[in-house]
């Protein structure tokens, strides 16, 4: 059973007016026919604060994708991000689903520093106060 499959199964037991689940189902279908690639986003950290929107840069790094894409918000309850390339969703699903999260070396989750890939503020730069090593060999060479 897909994704779209089983959210329209639990809308049709749990909601208790026929019509609108019937309503919201048929949604469910016409967007899927629109947006072949749909996300749904209900668990993922992509919501503006009052929940009703995707953050701005979620938009904006969809917008920067260059592939199609649309946001559908169903009745307040459920989120979808549909595309029309498969490739789009699945970069999209990599880059906001949180299914991969960046740990520490060590192993130490929370340790207050995220890891970041940018080469001025990455994790593997020095920190700014360690010595450079070629500084610390010269002295420890110069001392000899």
């Amino acid at each position: 059973m897909s994704e779209l499959e089983s959210l329209k199964h639990i809308i049709a037991k749990t909601w208790r007016d026929e019509e609108m689940a019937s309503s919201a189902c048929y949604g469910i279908d016409a967007y899927a026919k629109r947006w072949p690639f749909v996300l749904r986003i209900d668990e993922w950290d992509v919501w503006d604060e009052g929940r009703k929107g995707l953050k701005p840069e979620v938009s904006s790094w969809l917008n920067q994708q260059g592939a199609p894409w649309d946001f559908y918000h169903l009745l307040g309850s459920f989120g979808f991000i549909g595309f029309k390339d498969s490739k789009a969703a699945a970069h999209c699903r990599l880059r906001w689903s949180g299914v991969l999260k960046a740990v520490t070396s060590s192993g130490e989750a929370g340790s207050g520093e995220a890891w970041s890939p940018h080469p001025l503020s990455s994790s593997f730069a020095p920190h700014p106060y360690d010595e450079p090593i070629g500084q610390a060999r010269r002295a420890r060479h110069a001392a000899r």
